[in-house]
C-alpha cells in the first residue's frame, strides 16, 4: 500500500469495519454475535497503532471480546475443543445468557467520555487549501502551502513522500527540473510513489554502522506493549505462508527481516529490477530471496523459467554487490529441479517445513523476552537469545535451507 501509515486511510478503513459490524444489528433491542477473521483484519483491530482510528465504542467492544477470550483458557486446559469453546461462548449470547448481559452491562457503561485530539482535520484542511491554489493557477501558493504542511505536520517518511509527489504535482507548472528533483525526494522517502523522469540510482545496502541488537530493541520499543509485538508478528507470519499470494508474502518477508534487525528491502518492488527481497545483516552478509508462495503443494520439480529467474537475481547481485558474501535462496514447496535446468551459483531452497520452523524459533525468541525491561538487556544476554533460538547468521544458513536435487 503506497499510505499505510496514513491517518486518512487508516479512518477510512475503520470505518469500513464498523459499518460493517454494524449492519449486524438494527435497532437497539437487536444483538448479534461477530467473529473477526483474517491475519490483516485481526492485526489492524488489535494493534495499538491502529485501533486507535475506531469509536471508543468499538474499542470497547474488541477489548470486551479479548477479555473474554481470556476466561476461556480455563476451558482449553480441561481439555475442551476450541470449537466447542466458541459455540458455547455464542449460545450463551443468542440464549441472553444473564450473566454475559450484566457483564457485557457493566463494561459499556463504564465507557467514559474521552475527547481524542486528531491532526487530520487540520491537514485535509491545508491540503484543500494548496489544492485550490493550484486549482486556481496560483501555483507558487500552492507550493508554499504545501512545504509549510509537509514541515509542520507531517512527520511519517511514508506520508512525507505522498506530499512531497504532490509538491511535485504544484511544481511542475513553474519549473520541470524542480519537478523532478522534489519526485526524487517523494521516491526516496516511499518507493510505492511514481518513479522520477530519469530514474533513480539504487543505493547499496550497508550494514557497516549499523548493530542488530540495537536494530531489534528499536523495533521492540516501537510497540508498546508485549500483547502488541506478539500482534505484529502473528500478523506479519499470517501473510509468510504458503498459499499467501504474492505481495503480501514478499511484504511480510521484508517486514520479517526487519523484525529481526536486518536492512531489508524489496528492489524488484521498489526498483523494478532485483530479486523479490534482500537482507543485509553482520558482517556484510547478505540473503538474496526469490519467493514463490503461490505455487502449489502438489508441483513436484522447480521449473526452468524459475531457474531462470534466480540466475537473473544473482547476476543483478553481482552486478551491484561484487564479491560480497550472499546467500541466495528460492522459497519453494519443492526442492527438486527439472532435468531441463540449471542454477548458475549456488541456490538454496526453503519449504514449507523448514519455514514453518524459522517462524516457530522467532515466536519463541520474542516470548523469551516477555518479562524483561528491553533496554536493561545487555547486549552480550541479548546475543546469547539470539543464538539460543537459532535466528543468528549461521543458524539462517544451517538450520533452514537445503540443497536442490537435479531431476536425471
Amino acid at each position: 500500500m503506497t499510505r499505510n501509515n496514513s491517518d486518512l486511510i487508516n479512518i477510512k478503513i475503520a470505518q469500513r469495519i464498523e459499518q460493517g459490524m454494524g449492519r449486524s444489528v438494527r435497532g437497539e433491542k437487536d444483538y448479534s454475535a461477530i467473529m473477526i477473521i483474517g491475519n490483516d483484519l485481526v492485526r489492524f483491530i488489535k494493534s495499538s497503532k491502529t485501533n486507535k482510528y475506531f469509536s471508543a465504542q468499538s474499542r470497547k467492544q474488541v477489548e470486551i471480546g479479548l477479555d473474554i477470550a481470556k476466561m476461556t483458557e480455563e476451558d482449553f486446559e480441561e481439555g475442551t475443543e476450541p470449537i466447542r469453546v466458541l459455540t458455547n461462548l455464542l449460545m450463551q449470547l443468542i440464549n441472553r445468557d444473564e450473566g454475559w448481559k450484566a457483564f457485557y452491562k457493566k463494561e459499556m457503561d463504564s465507557l467514559g467520555e474521552k475527547p481524542e485530539s486528531n491532526d487530520i482535520y487540520d491537514i485535509l484542511s491545508i491540503e484543500h487549501e494548496a489544492e485550490q491554489a493550484n486549482y486556481n493557477k496560483d501555483y507558487e501558493q500552492a507550493q508554499i502551502i504545501m512545504q509549510k504542511l509537509i514541515d509542520e505536520k507531517i512527520e511519517d517518511s511514508k506520508e512525507k513522500g505522498w506530499f512531497l509527489q504532490m509538491l511535485a504535482r504544484y511544481s511542475y507548472q513553474t519549473s520541470k527540473i524542480k519537478c523532478n528533483e522534489i519526485q526524487k525526494s517523494a521516491f526516496s522517502c516511499n518507493k510505492q510513489l511514481l518513479m522520477p523522469k530519469d530514474g533513480v540510482s539504487y543505493s547499496k545496502l550497508d550494514y557497516i554502522n549499523e548493530n542488530r541488537i540495537h536494530r531489534i530493541k528499536d523495533w521492540i520499543l516501537k510497540r508498546t506493549s508485549y500483547q502488541d509485538i506478539m500482534i505484529e508478528v502473528a500478523g506479519i507470519f499470517g501473510n509468510l505462508s504458503f498459499g499467501i499470494e504474492a505481495e503480501k508474502f514478499e511484504k511480510a518477508l521484508q517486514e520479517t527481516g526487519e523484525m529481526l534487525g536486518f536492512l531489508s528491502e524489496r528492489p524488484d518492488k521498489e526498483y523494478k529490477k532485483g530479486p523479490d527481497n534482500l537482507w543485509c545483516g553482520v558482517n556484510n552478509h547478505y540473503f538474496i530471496f526469490e519467493c514463490k508462495s503461490e505455487v502449489g503443494s502438489d508441483r513436484n520439480e522447480i521449473s526452468k523459467k524459475e531457474a531462470g529467474q534466480m540466475n537473473t537475481h544473482c547476476g543483478w547481485f553481482k552486478n551491484q554487490y561484487g564479491n560480497a558474501s550472499v546467500t541466495s535462496v528460492l522459497i519453494i514447496p519443492t526442492k527438486k529441479l527439472s532435468y531441463h535446468a540449471d542454477f548458475t551459483n549456488e541456490i538454496k531452497i526453503m519449504r514449507k517445513g523448514k519455514l514453518n520452523v524459522l517462524k516457530a524459533n522467532i515466536k519463541s525468541f520474542f516470548k523469551e523476552l516477555k518479562d524483561y525491561k528491553i533496554n536493561e538487556i545487555s547486549d552480550d544476554k541479548f546475543q546469547k537469545f539470539i543464538n539460543m533460538h537459532k535466528i543468528d547468521i549461521e543458524s539462517f544458513k544451517n538450520e533452514y535451507l537445503e540443497d536442490y536435487i537435479k531431476k536425471k
